[in-house]
């Protein structure tokens, strides 16, 4: 399980790295201590511009609230609802399968900017990759 929480007052994620293995599955504790309302949406490799792009394109609708902010394209790969200051959420999500490099961000408008972060997508090393207990 990853806690990842927003930084309060400072339109930033407490982490700017997460790192997972290919096809694991992820359990991530969002949580929103701050002021204003965030989200939570991982993209593919490369994207995190077009799904910015395409976040302050979605705001200038009226469909923005209702979806969310969260653009319907496909290099969004998982999205959580818009979490309310205080709110807490548990996104669930199977991790790429491809090694790689996927940009987090929040899609509110004007955040995606400044508040966003990369998930490591790395095969473990060795056999057993945990911590070196247990491997041949």
């Amino acid at each position: 399980m990853i806690q990842l929480s927003v930084l309060k007052g400072e339109m930033k994620f407490d982490k700017s790295e997460l790192t997972v293995a290919p096809g694991q599955l992820v359990e991530i504790v969002f949580s929103n201590p701050d002021a204003m309302q965030h989200n939570f949406l991982l993209g593919t490799p490369g994207s995190l511009e077009q799904i910015g792009v395409a976040a302050d394109d979605l705001a200038r609708t009226p469909s923005g609230p209702a979806q969310q902010y969260v653009p319907d394209i496909p290099q969004v790969l998982s999205a959580s609802k818009l979490l309310d200051p205080g709110d807490t959420v548990t996104l669930q999500f199977r991790a790429p399968a491809a090694p790689g490099d996927y940009p987090y961000v929040c899609t509110f408008p004007g955040h995606w900017r400044i508040m966003n972060g990369i998930l490591h997508v790395v095969p473990p090393a060795g056999r057993g990759g945990r911590g070196g207990r247990g491997g041949a």
